[in-house]
């Protein structure tokens, strides 16, 4: 985790200097640790609204709506042709991860939503688009079977 930390950081630092927006100690840590735990684990950036209305019906773990807000954040810096193309529009879905985490208990990080997505609209990372290759053996292709799921690899222009 301190290798995918490290590069976050790079990723928020560098942000930060070229959006000239200066987040506070907190921002910068959730952001950075956002987007670690996001470089190895898979982001589901459909359904959103849906999926905050239904936590919240079901008056679900605050966890739950954390990581929605998330999604939501990460969602709207690197996947907002997606999103736009599936309905809605980035102003919503900012607004919809704003809702998810003061829904969360957190009401700093809901404000610092728009900061926080400026660091990360700024940090310019390299974002490349790939299918997601079937690993379990069948030979058959994600297509054949009406599944065209895809991977984002998000590269910064940092080594580590």
């Amino acid at each position: 985790m301190d290798t995918y930390l490290s590069a976050a950081r790079d990723l928020v630092v560098e942000g930060m200097r070229e959006s000239r927006v200066a987040l506070s100690a907190d921002l910068e840590y959730h952001l950075a640790s956002t987007l670690a735990r996001y470089m190895h684990r898979p982001l589901a950036p459909d359904r959103l609204t849906v999926r905050l209305m239904d936590a919240a019906s079901r008056r679900a773990r605050q966890g739950q709506s954390r990581q929605i807000g998330d999604e939501c954040l990460i969602s709207c810096a690197f996947f907002s042709a997606r999103l736009v193309r599936q309905g809605g529009t980035i102003v919503h879905y900012a607004g919809l991860g704003q809702a998810a985490y003061a829904v969360a208990g957190m009401p700093d990080i809901a404000s610092g939503f728009p900061d926080m997505l400026d660091v990360l609209q700024a940090s310019r990372p390299q974002v490349e688009e790939r299918r997601l290759s079937r690993v379990d053996g069948t030979g058959a292709t994600p297509e054949a079977d009406g599944d065209d799921r895809k991977i984002l690899i998000i590269s910064s222009r940092f080594r580590h």
